[in-house]
């Protein structure tokens, strides 16, 4: 009997036309008004965006044509994991009670499951992977996603919400991901913790440190200061320093800016300041916007510098 591939209802006629190239989709959207619809439709995207790439997850309101060019500008896979799709709310359910048994400190002890050794404070992990929920340092999860190859895992550190994908070799859901991926790790680690008040405070934990780390690009680069205000702020070099290093750790600063520091025998900005290393006093300057955020989140010991009052050669 012969085949009339006009008879097939338009599940099957999607799924066909997400198989396609770019190319080959145009010429199948002109053989008739039909598949010209089907080649439109936005589920036909959704169905390319998954086969080429791997890709399950968009922003709420971008259409899966979107996410698809938003993909095809990350080839390798920098912005947007192809990878994470494979975890969803449902995949996580399993792992619900050992992330609430950990961070409620709940017994028995939770140790590493390899090393025995308790690692809560540096990073105890759940290595994400279907059929395996078990605890374990980070170390020893690097190990086991090791033992097999072409596994894909993503590694989850449980005090500070950190997801790691071994394949693409990063932190997902930061502030050089996409929007997308940060949206839809945001939704799984709001899921996870929905049914703990101390999940609940780690999530909005991040989702400051991830604030901050935005500010920190954008407000604290001498480049992009000095070309977006006539006026900033002084700040003690080695504070911003390490603020910024226990951002990328997933963590907040836990001490007020010690511009202290900075200060001369007058209580005057130090002349001998320079802003850049090889000087005992040495600043950074950062935006209004961020010095002022900087002050009422976590303090200021000393005093508030501004370049309308001194004249210096940031070079």
């Amino acid at each position: 009997m012969p085949f009339n591939i006009l008879e097939l209802n338009n599940e099957l006629l999607t799924c066909i036309a997400g198989h396609l190239s770019i190319d080959d989709l145009k010429t199948f959207s002109i053989v008739c008004h039909r598949f010209c619809i089907i080649a439109h439709d936005d589920a036909t995207w959704r169905e390319m965006l998954h086969n080429e790439f791997g890709v399950t997850y968009k922003l709420p309101d971008d259409t899966w044509k979107q996410q698809y060019e938003r993909k095809c500008t990350d080839p390798k896979d920098n912005r947007i994991c192809p990878h994470l799709g494979l975890v969803t709310r449902k995949s996580l359910e399993p792992y619900k009670g050992n992330y609430n048994n950990v961070i409620n400190r709940a017994p028995p002890q939770h140790n590493c499951v390899i090393c025995a050794q308790n690692h809560y404070e540096s990073g105890l992990c759940l290595y994400i992977c279907k059929g395996n929920n078990r605890i374990r340092c980070k170390d020893c999860s690097y190990k086991f996603h090791a033992m097999q190859k072409g596994r894909h895992g993503i590694l989850l550190r449980i005090p500070v919400l950190q997801m790691y994908c071994f394949t693409c070799s990063r932190q997902l859901g930061e502030t050089r991901g996409d929007e997308s991926e940060e949206y839809y790790v945001d939704q799984l680690l709001e899921n996870l913790t929905h049914d703990s008040d101390k999940g609940r405070e780690q999530l909005t934990k991040r989702r400051q440190c991830l604030f901050e780390r935005g500010l920190h690009i954008t407000d604290s680069d001498r480049k992009s200061v000095l070309s977006s205000t006539p006026c900033f702020y002084f700040i003690d070099r080695m504070w911003l320093w390490a603020w910024f290093l226990r951002l990328c750790d997933g963590k907040l600063a836990t001490e007020p800016i010690t511009n202290k520091i900075l200060e001369d025998e007058k209580g005057e900005l130090n002349r001998d300041a320079r802003p850049r290393g090889g000087s005992t006093v040495a600043f950074s300057i950062v935006t209004p916007r961020l010095w002022n955020y900087l002050v009422k989140t976590y303090g200021l010991v000393g005093k508030s510098y501004q370049s309308s009052n001194y004249v210096f050669v940031l070079e």
